[in-house]
C-alpha cells in the first residue's frame, strides 16, 4: 500500500507490495343509384324507383343502422385468447427487462492486506449504477448489456509505518545503503478512494412456469483509486475480468418480479502502479549511528497479477413498475504480485547515490456491501 507523508518513514506495505383492431366496418355503395337527397333506394336504376323518405325517417334509420354497426364491432372476437396473453405477461415478467436502468445508494468499503503487518482502507461510499438492455432476438430470448458501475468516498488507512535509515555499505559511493527501520502503527483519513467499473454483457433469458433463469457472460474492466497525502490517484489498480453469471426472476407482484443473482469473476489480468515519486524528499536527521542524510524521492513502480477473482451477489425487490430496492454484496480476492524494483534516490555527506529497492503487491481482498434504489425507464 502507499507510503505515508512523513518523509522519515514509508509504510511498510510499500516494501511489502507498494390487436390490432379489426377493420372498422364499411358500407357497399355500389347498389345505391342516383337518387334525389334523403332518398334511400333499394336497387335504384332510375329516381322514380326510389321511396321518398322525411328527414326524420331518415335520421332514424340511420342511426339504427349505425347502432347495429357498433353491437357487431363490440362483439367481434378478441384475436389473443386469455390464456396466450396469460402467458405472454408471465413471460415479460420473468425476462431480462430492456430499456434503461439508473439506480444510486451508499455502501461499506473495505480493502486488507493480511499478515503480521496487517492493513485496510476502508470508507462508506455513494454508489451509482447505470445499466442498458437491448433485445437482441426476441424469439430465442437473447439479449446484450452494457453495465456502467462506481463509487468514491473518503477513506481512512489503518496500517504500519517505518522509518527510512541508512547502514554502513562499503560498495556503495557514499558508504551507506538505504533501509527501513521498525515498523510501528499508523493512521491516515480523508484519502480520496473511487473505482469505475464497465462491463459488456450477453445473454439468454429461459422461462419456466414460474421462474425466469438468465446466464450471462461477457468482459468488465474495473479501475481503482487510492488517493494519499494530497496525492490523488497516488495507486491505481486496473483489473481484466470474465464475467459469469445467473439471474433467477419469480413473479411476486402484478408490477414485477424479485431478481435473485449471482456472478463470478475470474480475474484475466491486473495492473497495479504506485507513484512514489509524487511524494518528494525531505532531510533524515541524524542518529547516533548514522549521520543526517537527504532523502531525494523514488521512481514509480509497476504491478502485474494474474490471480484472482471475485464473487457478486444481490437481490432485486420491485417497489412500484419503475422502482425497485436493491442490496447487494461485492468480494474480490486478489493474488500476490512478482517482485519487482523501484529507484530510490539519497545523499549522504553531499554524496547522491541511486539504489533499487524491491517491492509486490500482495494478496489483498475487498469487502463491499451497500443497497441501491433504482428506477427502470
Amino acid at each position: 500500500m502507499p507510503s505515508r507523508p512523513d518523509a522519515s518513514v514509508i509504510s511498510s506495505e510499500l516494501l511489502d507490495r507498494t390487436g390490432r383492431l379489426p377493420d372498422p366496418l364499411t358500407l357497399n355503395a355500389r347498389n345505391i343509384g342516383a337518387c334525389p337527397r334523403n332518398v334511400i333506394c333499394s336497387r335504384a336504376t332510375t329516381p322514380a324507383d326510389c321511396l321518398r323518405w322525411s328527414p326524420m325517417k331518415a335520421f332514424f334509420v340511420t342511426s339504427v343502422i349505425t347502432l347495429m354497426a357498433s353491437q357487431a364491432f363490440a362483439q367481434t372476437p378478441d384475436p389473443m385468447p386469455a390464456s396466450t396473453r396469460a402467458t405472454a405477461t408471465g413471460e415479460a415478467n420473468l425476462s431480462t427487462p430492456t430499456g434503461h436502468e439508473v439506480s444510486g445508494g451508499l455502501a461499506s468499503y473495505t480493502y486488507r492486506e493480511p499478515g503480521n503487518q496487517a492493513i485496510s482502507i476502508h470508507a462508506p461510499k455513494f454508489v451509482a449504477d447505470y445499466t442498458g438492455t437491448l433485445a437482441v432476438d426476441r424469439t430465442r430470448h437473447w439479449f446484450a448489456q452494457a453495465d456502467v458501475r462506481g463509487s468514491v468516498g473518503q477513506a481512512t488507512y489503518n496500517g504500519w509505518c517505518s522509518p527510512f535509515l541508512i547502514t554502513p555499505d562499503s560498495s556503495s559511493p557514499n558508504g551507506y545503503a538505504l533501509d527501513i527501520g521498525d515498523a510501528s502503527p499508523c493512521d491516515e483519513s480523508g484519502d480520496q478512494d473511487w473505482y469505475l467499473e464497465a462491463r459488456g454483457l450477453t445473454g439468454k433469458d429461459l422461462i419456466g412456469e414460474h421462474w425466469g433463469w438468465s446466464p450471462y457472460t461477457g468482459l468488465g474492466l474495473r479501475h481503482l483509486s487510492n488517493g494519499t497525502n494530497g496525492v490523488s490517484g497516488y495507486r491505481t489498480d486496473d483489473y481484466l475480468y470474465l464475467p459469469l453469471g445467473m439471474t433467477a426472476r419469480t413473479s411476486v407482484a402484478s408490477h414485477g418480479a424479485l431478481s435473485l443473482n449471482v456472478e463470478y469473476d475470474l480475474l484475466l489480468h491486473g495492473w497495479q502502479k504506485t507513484r512514489d515519486s509524487e511524494l518528494g524528499g525531505g532531510l533524515i536527521p541524524a542518529t547516533d549511528t548514522a549521520p543526517a542524510f537527504t532523502l531525494d524521492g523514488f521512481s514509480d513502480i509497476s504491478f502485474s497479477q494474474s490471480g484472482g477473482w471475485a464473487l457478486r451477489a444481490s437481490a432485486k425487490y420491485p417497489v412500484t413498475s419503475r422502482f425497485s430496492v436493491e442490496p447487494y454484496y461485492v468480494h474480490w480476492n486478489v493474488t500476490a504480485s512478482p517482485v519487482n524494483s523501484e529507484t530510490a534516490t539519497f545523499t549522504v555527506n553531499g554524496i547522491t547515490v541511486q539504489q533499487q529497492v524491491g517491492a509486490y503487491e500482495p494478496d489483498n481482498s475487498t469487502n463491499e456491501f451497500g443497497v441501491r434504489l433504482g428506477f427502470h425507464f
